[in-house]
């Protein structure tokens, strides 16, 4: 038994998936540091009136981006890695450029139409700030133009697993995100310090990824291509990169939408709008713990689009429910030991009146959090295993049911409404757990033979097929 156990522990912490994981998880507790610094700096320099016309603006410009983005770099990524495992150099230089093409159309269009959508919305909607928040709003469609460059480059190497390139690149951004957003809060001394702040961290961003993606190709075990060349080539169709794209963009969109966006603005319209400041920092003190699921979820993507790649649909399964477990049970690990340090932490970190709301907030957050960290390779499981279809109508009918229950609970609790209805909506998330089991479950006969003796062997796909 203790043999056993020790041969378990071996391959478990010895896995590439784990080791990989790891990596993207120490950049991300930078990142939790770095947005934590910058969380407290702002709260001390800018009042709550001022970072909540910041946080609405953020939620009006993600709002129309979040309609008019899709799912290209999930997409890309998964194609991209399938592609070098099955040695389709041609196919793998196509996704990248129509990654490139597609990514900075949708931007563009995104940013003129945001320019005139945006102020004139905001300014009905809300009942106080509505034209400042629409201006800085609209000033935010450029974020996605000037992102493209850095998530062309992300996807490529995060498709050939380069974690450490990318660890680095999330680090450089975040790092210069916090110092140019306190820089501008410092400068302006208003919600137009964080925006320009946030434009700025966004071009230091793509200059990072490139540069890092530059070294990276110098590697002689590298298949990366020059993004030039990748720009050129016609090898994959815009229609067929569209078509995946607006399924995967759906799902991911909506989830964002039920999980950031709405609540937010709903807060701010419907509810008290100086709490958003205070929803906002509860959720970031939260989801500290929940960045560790970055790591995990992306090695998750190359890693599984690898195995359905190859058809290897034993490891499929068997790397679904191991990322799952790897992140739920370290993020509610992590929430069982820190959530009685969090008021003292609260304390030292903010003035006296962010106290008692931000404490109260997080404790209703907090349980939503752990169980949607168990959700971490959804998106994946549903992209790879072709299953968007199921995956948009769920994600449908939740942002359907998880809205209504936000924005009525707003209404009867202007305050701590629409953080009881966020975690109404993580407890959702178990729809697609439970999706996911079944499909297992029903496509056993993929998965497993017997042999004459009736002992069970692990199967793939081409066995079946051979059979």
């Amino acid at each position: 038994m203790i043999g056993r156990l020790r041969s378990l522990l071996r391959q478990t912490f010895g896995s590439r998936f784990l080791r990989q994981s790891t990596t993207l998880q120490a950049a991300a507790a930078v990142n939790a540091a770095s947005n934590l610094v910058g969380t407290v700096v702002l709260a001390n320099v800018l009042g709550v009136g001022e970072l909540a016309i910041f946080y609405l603006a953020v939620s009006s410009y993600s709002l129309l981006w979040s309609l008019m983005n899709l799912g290209l770099a999930s997409v890309a990524t998964s194609r991209i890695a399938a592609n070098l495992q099955a040695g389709r150099q041609e196919r793998m230089i196509g996704w990248v450029g129509v990654l490139l093409r597609l990514s900075f159309a949708l931007a563009g269009t995104a940013f003129l139409v945001g320019l005139v959508a945006i102020p004139s919305v905001a300014e009905a909607y809300f009942r106080e700030n509505g034209a400042r928040i629409g201006q800085l709003g609209a000033l935010l469609m450029l974020v996605p133009l000037l992102d493209v460059p850095r998530i062309a480059a992300c996807s490529a190497m995060q498709a050939e697993r380069r974690m450490l390139a990318l660890a680095r690149v999330d680090m450089g951004q975040e790092l210069c995100r916090l110092v140019l957003v306190v820089a501008g809060a410092l400068a302006f001394g208003n919600a137009m310090g964080p925006v320009a702040g946030s434009l700025a961290a966004s071009v230091a961003g793509s200059l990072i990824a490139l540069d890092t993606y530059r070294r990276e190709r110098k590697s002689d075990s590298s298949a990366l291509p020059m993004m030039v060349t990748a720009a050129r080539s016609r090898s994959v169709p815009a229609k067929l990169a569209l078509r995946e794209g607006v399924k995967v963009g759906l799902v991911r969109n909506i989830d964002s939408l039920g999980m950031q966006t709405l609540p937010t603005l709903i807060l701010g319209g419907i509810g008290d709008q100086k709490w958003v400041t205070y929803l906002r920092f509860a959720q970031r003190m939260i989801a500290m713990a929940r960045l560790f699921m970055q790591g995990i979820n992306r090695t998750a993507l190359p890693a599984l689009s690898e195995l359905a790649g190859v058809k290897d649909l034993v490891g499929l399964r068997r790397l679904y429910w191991r990322a799952s477990l790897y992140s739920g049970g370290a993020i509610t690990l992590g929430l069982v030991v820190s959530l009685p340090l969090l008021p003292y932490l609260i304390r030292f970190l903010f003035p006296e009146s962010y106290w008692e709301p931000v404490w109260l907030l997080s404790l209703i957050l907090a349980p939503g959090l752990a169980i949607v960290s168990f959700s971490v390779a959804n998106d994946v499981f549903y992209l790879v295993t072709g299953q968007m279809r199921v995956a948009i109508w769920i994600s449908a009918v939740g942002l359907v049911v998880n809205t209504v229950a936000i924005a009525a609970l707003a209404w009867y609790f202007p305050r701590i409404g629409v953080a009881l209805g966020l975690t109404f909506t993580c407890f959702f998330s178990l729809v697609h757990m439970g999706y996911a089991f079944l499909w297992f479950r029903r496509n056993d006969h993929l998965f497993l033979r017997e042999r004459a003796d009736g002992a069970v062997v692990a199967g793939t796909a081409a066995d079946v097929a051979a059979r």
